[in-house]
Protein backbone atom coordinates (compact mmCIF):
# COMPACT_ATOMS: atom_id res chain seq x y z
CA UNK A 1 0.00 0.00 0.00
CA UNK A 2 1.16 3.32 -1.46
CA UNK A 3 1.45 6.61 0.68
CA UNK A 4 -1.50 8.18 -1.20
CA UNK A 5 -3.47 4.62 -0.14
CA UNK A 6 -2.40 5.45 3.52
CA UNK A 7 -3.18 9.08 2.93
CA UNK A 8 -6.94 7.90 1.50
CA UNK A 9 -7.26 5.61 4.61
CA UNK A 10 -6.30 7.87 7.04
CA UNK A 11 -9.06 10.07 5.28
CA UNK A 12 -11.77 7.96 5.24
CA UNK A 13 -11.30 4.97 7.91
CA UNK A 14 -8.72 6.03 10.44
CA UNK A 15 -9.99 2.90 12.80
CA UNK A 16 -8.58 0.38 10.36
CA UNK A 17 -5.11 1.52 11.62
CA UNK A 18 -3.19 -1.68 14.08
CA UNK A 19 0.49 0.22 12.95
CA UNK A 20 2.42 2.01 11.05
CA UNK A 21 6.04 2.03 10.41
CA UNK A 22 7.98 4.80 9.03
CA UNK A 23 11.62 6.72 9.06
CA UNK A 24 10.04 9.77 8.58
CA UNK A 25 9.81 11.35 11.56
CA UNK A 26 8.70 15.17 10.11
CA UNK A 27 6.51 13.90 7.64
CA UNK A 28 2.98 15.44 7.21
CA UNK A 29 1.27 11.87 7.35
CA UNK A 30 3.62 10.86 9.87
CA UNK A 31 2.07 13.84 11.97
CA UNK A 32 -1.21 13.53 10.94
CA UNK A 33 -1.33 10.03 12.03
CA UNK A 34 0.01 10.77 15.57
CA UNK A 35 -2.92 13.17 15.50
CA UNK A 36 -5.53 10.81 15.00
CA UNK A 37 -3.88 8.28 17.90
CA UNK A 38 -2.59 5.57 15.38
CA UNK A 39 0.45 3.81 16.77
CA UNK A 40 3.64 4.99 14.47
CA UNK A 41 6.94 2.93 15.07
CA UNK A 42 10.51 4.14 13.91
CA UNK A 43 12.52 2.00 11.65
CA UNK A 44 15.68 2.49 9.40
CA UNK A 45 14.54 2.98 5.82
CA UNK A 46 16.63 -0.52 5.01
CA UNK A 47 14.34 -2.26 7.68
CA UNK A 48 11.36 -1.22 6.01
CA UNK A 49 12.79 -2.75 2.76
CA UNK A 50 13.20 -6.10 4.52
CA UNK A 51 9.57 -6.10 6.17
CA UNK A 52 8.06 -5.71 2.50
CA UNK A 53 10.84 -7.03 0.07
CA UNK A 54 10.56 -3.88 -1.34
CA UNK A 55 12.29 -0.37 -2.26
CA UNK A 56 9.13 0.62 -2.92
CA UNK A 57 7.71 1.56 0.05
CA UNK A 58 7.81 5.46 -0.14
CA UNK A 59 9.22 5.46 3.20
CA UNK A 60 5.77 4.24 5.29
CA UNK A 61 4.37 0.51 5.99
CA UNK A 62 0.81 -0.04 7.48
CA UNK A 63 -0.68 -2.61 9.05
CA UNK A 64 -4.40 -2.12 8.51
CA UNK A 65 -7.62 -4.18 8.81
CA UNK A 66 -8.93 -5.78 5.62
CA UNK A 67 -11.44 -3.23 4.34
CA UNK A 68 -15.22 -3.59 4.05
CA UNK A 69 -16.76 -5.22 0.82
CA UNK A 70 -20.40 -5.10 -0.37
CA UNK A 71 -22.54 -7.76 -1.75
CA UNK A 72 -25.01 -7.45 -4.56
CA UNK A 73 -28.15 -7.57 -2.09
CA UNK A 74 -26.18 -5.12 -0.34
CA UNK A 75 -25.75 -2.68 -2.67
CA UNK A 76 -29.06 -2.93 -4.39
CA UNK A 77 -31.12 -2.51 -1.15
CA UNK A 78 -28.96 0.59 -1.03
CA UNK A 79 -26.38 0.36 1.00
CA UNK A 80 -24.28 2.74 -0.76
CA UNK A 81 -26.76 4.91 -2.42
CA UNK A 82 -30.62 4.48 -2.40
CA UNK A 83 -30.98 2.22 -5.68
CA UNK A 84 -34.20 0.97 -5.87
CA UNK A 85 -35.23 -2.65 -6.47
CA UNK A 86 -37.55 -4.26 -9.30
CA UNK A 87 -40.42 -4.87 -6.37
CA UNK A 88 -40.62 -1.22 -5.49
CA UNK A 89 -39.82 -0.08 -9.05
CA UNK A 90 -41.50 -2.27 -11.61
CA UNK A 91 -39.80 -2.85 -14.66
CA UNK A 92 -42.20 -0.97 -16.70
CA UNK A 93 -41.54 2.14 -15.19
CA UNK A 94 -37.72 2.14 -15.72
CA UNK A 95 -36.74 4.55 -18.23
CA UNK A 96 -34.09 4.76 -20.58
CA UNK A 97 -32.70 7.49 -22.35
CA UNK A 98 -31.23 5.71 -25.89
CA UNK A 99 -31.02 6.30 -29.59
CA UNK A 100 -32.94 5.13 -31.82
CA UNK A 101 -32.23 2.91 -34.87
CA UNK A 102 -32.79 5.61 -37.99
CA UNK A 103 -33.80 2.74 -40.22
CA UNK A 104 -36.41 0.89 -38.09
CA UNK A 105 -36.75 3.28 -35.77
CA UNK A 106 -36.76 0.62 -33.08
CA UNK A 107 -34.29 0.79 -30.05
CA UNK A 108 -31.03 -0.96 -30.56
CA UNK A 109 -30.91 -3.67 -28.36
CA UNK A 110 -30.73 -7.52 -27.69
CA UNK A 111 -34.53 -8.26 -27.85
CA UNK A 112 -34.22 -11.86 -26.89
CA UNK A 113 -32.06 -10.44 -23.75
CA UNK A 114 -34.47 -7.79 -22.91
CA UNK A 115 -38.53 -8.38 -24.45
CA UNK A 116 -39.69 -8.73 -21.00
CA UNK A 117 -39.19 -4.97 -20.28
CA UNK A 118 -42.42 -3.77 -21.44
CA UNK A 119 -43.98 -0.05 -21.94
CA UNK A 120 -40.36 1.98 -21.97
CA UNK A 121 -41.22 5.36 -22.48
CA UNK A 122 -38.42 6.59 -25.01
CA UNK A 123 -38.87 9.42 -26.96
CA UNK A 124 -36.03 9.34 -29.63
CA UNK A 125 -33.46 11.21 -27.24
CA UNK A 126 -35.34 12.37 -24.54
CA UNK A 127 -37.85 10.90 -22.08
CA UNK A 128 -39.69 12.58 -19.34
CA UNK A 129 -38.50 11.42 -16.01
CA UNK A 130 -40.67 8.67 -14.23
CA UNK A 131 -42.00 10.31 -10.58
CA UNK A 132 -40.84 6.87 -9.22
CA UNK A 133 -37.88 5.79 -11.96
CA UNK A 134 -34.64 5.28 -9.56
CA UNK A 135 -31.82 7.28 -9.15
CA UNK A 136 -28.96 7.22 -12.17
CA UNK A 137 -26.57 5.24 -10.83
CA UNK A 138 -23.14 3.87 -12.91
CA UNK A 139 -21.77 0.62 -12.29
CA UNK A 140 -18.51 -0.84 -13.15
CA UNK A 141 -17.80 -5.00 -14.09
CA UNK A 142 -14.62 -5.83 -14.30
CA UNK A 143 -14.27 -9.16 -16.30
CA UNK A 144 -10.64 -11.18 -15.91
CA UNK A 145 -8.41 -8.05 -15.26
CA UNK A 146 -5.59 -9.81 -14.44
CA UNK A 147 -2.80 -7.30 -14.55
CA UNK A 148 -2.64 -5.35 -11.24
CA UNK A 149 -1.40 -2.22 -12.45
CA UNK A 150 -4.43 -1.90 -14.88
CA UNK A 151 -7.11 -3.10 -12.24
CA UNK A 152 -5.62 -0.24 -9.72
CA UNK A 153 -5.67 2.36 -12.80
CA UNK A 154 -9.37 1.01 -13.42
CA UNK A 155 -9.99 1.80 -9.58
CA UNK A 156 -8.92 5.11 -9.73
CA UNK A 157 -10.69 6.03 -12.52
CA UNK A 158 -13.71 4.34 -11.36
CA UNK A 159 -13.38 6.96 -8.02
CA UNK A 160 -12.74 9.85 -10.07
CA UNK A 161 -15.49 9.54 -12.32
CA UNK A 162 -18.57 8.90 -9.48
CA UNK A 163 -18.90 4.98 -10.05
CA UNK A 164 -21.39 3.81 -7.22
CA UNK A 165 -19.16 0.44 -7.29
CA UNK A 166 -17.05 -1.73 -8.95
CA UNK A 167 -17.74 -5.56 -9.56
CA UNK A 168 -15.07 -8.66 -9.98
CA UNK A 169 -14.99 -11.69 -10.43
CA UNK A 170 -13.21 -13.49 -7.22
CA UNK A 171 -11.98 -16.34 -9.45
CA UNK A 172 -11.04 -14.69 -13.02
CA UNK A 173 -9.74 -11.52 -11.69
CA UNK A 174 -6.58 -10.69 -10.11
CA UNK A 175 -6.93 -9.65 -5.82
CA UNK A 176 -6.99 -7.08 -4.50
CA UNK A 177 -3.22 -6.54 -3.56
CA UNK A 178 -0.74 -3.99 -2.59
CA UNK A 179 -0.02 -3.65 -6.16
CA UNK A 180 -3.01 -2.78 -6.74
CA UNK A 181 -3.55 -0.23 -4.11
CA UNK A 182 -0.63 1.66 -4.78
CA UNK A 183 -1.58 1.96 -8.72
CA UNK A 184 -4.83 3.08 -7.42
CA UNK A 185 -3.32 6.28 -5.95
CA UNK A 186 -5.41 5.14 -2.47
CA UNK A 187 -8.66 4.47 -4.70
CA UNK A 188 -9.47 0.76 -3.91
CA UNK A 189 -9.25 1.83 0.00
CA UNK A 190 -12.65 4.31 -0.68
CA UNK A 191 -14.53 3.17 -3.79
CA UNK A 192 -17.05 0.57 -3.49
CA UNK A 193 -16.25 -2.82 -4.06
CA UNK A 194 -18.42 -5.65 -4.91
CA UNK A 195 -16.55 -9.33 -5.55
CA UNK A 196 -18.63 -12.10 -7.12
CA UNK A 197 -17.61 -15.74 -8.06
CA UNK A 198 -20.23 -15.66 -10.85
CA UNK A 199 -20.50 -12.28 -13.32
CA UNK A 200 -22.76 -13.96 -15.09
CA UNK A 201 -25.50 -14.23 -12.19
CA UNK A 202 -24.15 -11.05 -10.88
CA UNK A 203 -25.49 -8.96 -14.56
CA UNK A 204 -29.03 -11.19 -14.07
CA UNK A 205 -29.84 -9.67 -10.24
CA UNK A 206 -29.04 -6.11 -12.08
CA UNK A 207 -30.90 -6.54 -14.75
CA UNK A 208 -33.31 -7.50 -13.08
CA UNK A 209 -33.15 -4.64 -10.82
CA UNK A 210 -33.48 -2.46 -13.17
CA UNK A 211 -30.02 -1.64 -14.89
CA UNK A 212 -29.41 -1.97 -18.53
CA UNK A 213 -25.56 -4.07 -19.52
CA UNK A 214 -23.70 -2.05 -21.34
CA UNK A 215 -20.61 -4.41 -22.92
CA UNK A 216 -17.45 -2.68 -24.24
CA UNK A 217 -16.34 -4.92 -27.59
CA UNK A 218 -15.43 -4.18 -31.12
CA UNK A 219 -18.22 -6.50 -32.66
CA UNK A 220 -20.73 -5.76 -35.55
CA UNK A 221 -23.44 -4.82 -33.15
CA UNK A 222 -21.14 -2.35 -31.29
CA UNK A 223 -22.45 1.49 -31.31
CA UNK A 224 -19.58 4.20 -31.20
CA UNK A 225 -19.37 5.91 -27.77
CA UNK A 226 -19.34 9.49 -29.48
CA UNK A 227 -23.09 8.94 -30.68
CA UNK A 228 -24.10 6.42 -27.43
CA UNK A 229 -26.26 7.68 -24.67
CA UNK A 230 -26.28 5.76 -21.66
CA UNK A 231 -29.51 4.21 -19.79
CA UNK A 232 -29.43 6.42 -16.74
CA UNK A 233 -28.71 2.74 -14.69
CA UNK A 234 -25.91 1.44 -16.24
CA UNK A 235 -23.67 -1.94 -15.71
CA UNK A 236 -20.97 -0.60 -17.70
CA UNK A 237 -18.67 -4.53 -18.72
CA UNK A 238 -15.15 -4.19 -19.48
CA UNK A 239 -12.96 -7.23 -20.46
CA UNK A 240 -8.86 -8.07 -20.11
CA UNK A 241 -7.33 -6.36 -22.66
CA UNK A 242 -6.87 -9.71 -25.50
CA UNK A 243 -9.79 -11.56 -24.86
CA UNK A 244 -12.03 -9.27 -23.84
CA UNK A 245 -15.47 -10.23 -22.01
CA UNK A 246 -16.39 -13.76 -22.35
CA UNK A 247 -18.98 -14.73 -24.53
CA UNK A 248 -22.00 -15.43 -22.41
CA UNK A 249 -21.28 -11.66 -20.96
CA UNK A 250 -21.62 -10.48 -24.35
CA UNK A 251 -24.39 -12.59 -25.01
CA UNK A 252 -26.84 -11.51 -22.53
CA UNK A 253 -25.47 -8.00 -22.47
CA UNK A 254 -28.89 -5.01 -23.63
CA UNK A 255 -26.11 -3.09 -25.56
CA UNK A 256 -22.64 -3.16 -26.78
CA UNK A 257 -20.50 0.20 -27.07
CA UNK A 258 -17.07 0.59 -29.06
CA UNK A 259 -14.79 3.42 -29.00
CA UNK A 260 -13.74 5.13 -32.28
CA UNK A 261 -9.92 5.39 -33.16
CA UNK A 262 -8.44 8.17 -35.43
CA UNK A 263 -4.79 7.48 -34.47
CA UNK A 264 -2.95 5.41 -36.64
CA UNK A 265 -2.57 2.59 -33.09
CA UNK A 266 -6.15 1.08 -33.10
CA UNK A 267 -6.63 0.35 -29.37
CA UNK A 268 -5.67 1.41 -25.90
CA UNK A 269 -5.22 -0.28 -22.94
CA UNK A 270 -8.32 -1.46 -20.77
CA UNK A 271 -7.51 1.33 -18.01
CA UNK A 272 -7.07 4.11 -20.60
CA UNK A 273 -10.29 2.41 -22.11
CA UNK A 274 -12.11 2.11 -19.49
CA UNK A 275 -11.15 6.46 -18.44
CA UNK A 276 -12.71 7.51 -21.61
CA UNK A 277 -15.87 5.00 -21.37
CA UNK A 278 -17.13 6.93 -17.65
CA UNK A 279 -15.71 10.23 -18.08
CA UNK A 280 -18.60 10.23 -21.49
CA UNK A 281 -21.01 8.58 -18.50
CA UNK A 282 -23.32 12.06 -17.55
Amino acid sequence: MGKHALEEVLKHSPKRFIEVHTYKKDDALTHALKEKGIKVSFSPKHKLASIVSSESHQGFIAKVQEREFLTVKEFLRGCRHKIINKEEFPMSEVQCVRRKDPQSGLLKQNNDEISHRKDLRINNLETTPSKTAPEKSLVLMCDAIQDPQNFGSILRAAECFGVDAVIYSTNRNVALTPVVSKASVGASEIVPLIPVSNLVDTLKKFQDAGYFSVATEISDKAEALDSFVFPEQTLLMIGAEGPGIQPLLSKKSDFHLYIPMKGSIDSLNVSQATAVLLSHWK
